[in-house]
């Protein structure tokens, strides 16, 4: 059942283990074996277990993975937010957490409409959703000394008001680990497996750190870093090794999802990137698949023709935008909600049929964009295929947009596989 690799992770004996699993390498299937492997051996009692996943989405899959498994109830199973506020809530006695709760994004807009006032003619009629894009970095560049300001006042408020926000709760638990209650949290907590660590911050990692676990197990990929605009970044996992020096890496190198084009055609953005860790990909399936190179021309196409062909190619198609705007302009168009999704939304999940829009939607600055992230994004919505991809791309390009510049990526690979007759089709 299990390969020589998933049989290594799951037999392993290390205390601290780091995973690198690439893209629907069954990484999940085999985190439930090293549990089952745990159970089996009464190695580490599921009650002392902490399993974090990245959305909730992933947690509730994960339990219901583990029930369908047979598996201990007693796991905690949740995202590092939750499991900061449950801890908080249990064992932090220097505040009252009866009292505070989350603040919503519509009192959070009230609040800093309220605070930023005075500094109405300073900013303009700039939009918020602008304003803070990349940790306010447009607010910092019209004025750092206004950005500290309302940092400064909003905390106060927050706090004067019992309100938290899901980064506070990251916050709050660091700091509650040099306090004298923290004792009990650690001894409660003697093992930790984390999913898709690549996606963490460097104030997680500390908290990993401190929390002091007897055995910690990350799981992730790097090449499907893609959540910079929240503070994540893949450093971390990269340098998983400096922070745990006693640590065994194993890899999970077998593809069971897509057929071998799908597998290689997704690798075509990721080979540019430096600040990544070398894997080789194998794919388990012998289906050979099929790629296309669909081309856009704008005098001649709508987004409505365009879905037209998509559909006659198959019906099922799921299309992949940068944006949701762009995701919104495909809905209006005609395109039906559950057939369109942003690609930080379809990490995580896979497709018989899938489109990727190079056309729109990708960013054009390139000086101010961080190009080996913007590779990942694309590298994540390539590797959701499972049998059809298709690439959408402009028949003009202009090497300003960053979509430009995947597209000819794209199209000089065709041209030097000689293949472009057999896999591009020209609208």
């Amino acid at each position: 059942m299990w390969s020589e690799e998933q049989r290594n992770i799951i037999q392993s004996s290390a205390s601290i283990l780091q995973v690198i699993a690439g893209a629907g390498s069954g990484k999940t299937a085999t985190m439930i074996g090293l549990l089952k492997e745990r159970e089996k051996t009464n190695k580490i009692p599921p009650e002392h277990t902490l399993v974090v996943t990245f959305t909730k989405k992933a947690t509730n899959e994960f339990k219901e993975r583990c029930l369908k498994n047979q598996l201990s109830q007693k796991y905690h199973i949740s995202t590092f937010h939750s499991f900061c506020y449950h801890a908080l809530k249990r064992y932090d006695l220097t505040r009252d957490w009866s009292k505070y709760k989350l603040l919503s994004e519509s009192k959070k807009y009230e609040v800093t409409k309220t605070l930023l006032e005075p500094y109405r003619w300073e900013i303009g009629g700039i939009p918020f959703s602008l304003l803070w894009k990349q940790n306010g970095e447009l607010l910092r560049f019209i004025s750092l000394s206004i950005y500290n300001e309302y940092q400064k006042n909003f905390q106060i408020w927050k706090e004067t008001h019992h309100y938290f926000e899901f980064d506070d709760l990251i916050y709050f638990f660091l700091r509650f680990l040099d306090t004298e209650f923290a004792w009990e949290a650690k001894t409660r907590w003697k093992s930790l497996i984390i999913d898709e660590f690549q996606d963490t911050d460097e104030v997680q990692l500390e908290i990993i750190k401190r929390m002091e676990f007897e055995t910690v197990t990350v799981v992730g990929d790097d090449w499907q870093a893609i959540y910079g605009f929240r503070g994540a970044t893949p450093k971390p996992f990269l340098e998983f090794p400096k922070h745990f020096p006693n640590v065994v890496q194993c890899k999970l190198s077998t593809n069971y999802r897509s057929t071998q084009s799908i597998v290689q055609k997704s690798f075509l953005p990721i080979k540019q990137n430096k600040d990544k860790i070398q894997k080789k990909t194998m794919t388990k399936r012998k289906e050979r698949g099929s790629y296309s190179l669909l081309r856009f021309k704008k005098e001649e196409s709508t987004l409505e023709s365009i879905w037209e062909k998509i559909q006659s190619l198959d019906p099922n198609s799921i299309l992949l935008t940068r944006s949701n705007f762009r995701k919104n302009e495909w809905i209006q168009s005609g395109v039906p909600r559950t057939q369109v999704m942003t690609i930080h939304s379809a990490k995580g999940l896979e497709f018989t049929t899938v489109v990727v829009d190079l056309c729109q939607g990708w960013s054009e600055e390139l000086a101010s964009v961080n190009q080996e992230e913007e590779r990942r994004i694309l590298y994540v919505a390539l590797s959701r295929a499972k049998d059809n991809l298709f690439v959408l791309i402009n028949d003009i390009s202009d090497p300003k947009r960053l979509c430009d510049i995947f597209s000819e990526n794209f199209s000089l690979w065709n041209k030097i596989r000689n293949r472009t007759l057999r896999w591009t089709r020209l609208w």
